[in-house]
């Protein structure tokens, strides 16, 4: 998650609770340990580009 935190712009990371908070779009999303909470989503299709964008961008910090 430290990693996260300093690649997408704007979130915040709470190191304690294990917790990336951060908006995607018009959404704002949550990240914790075992879920991740979207809130304010207009459309369930919207879950599956974010998934993808997340996924990659989460591969990517591995590579690092």
């Amino acid at each position: 998650m430290p990693r996260l935190h300093k690649m997408i712009e704007g979130c915040a990371y709470n190191p304690e609770a294990k917790l990336l908070a951060f908006r995607f779009n018009n959404m704002t999303v949550r990240v914790e340990a075992k879920q991740i909470n979207i809130d304010h989503i207009e459309d369930e299709k919207m879950v599956k580009p974010f998934m993808g964008w997340f996924v990659s961008l989460v591969n990517s910090s591995d590579e690092k």
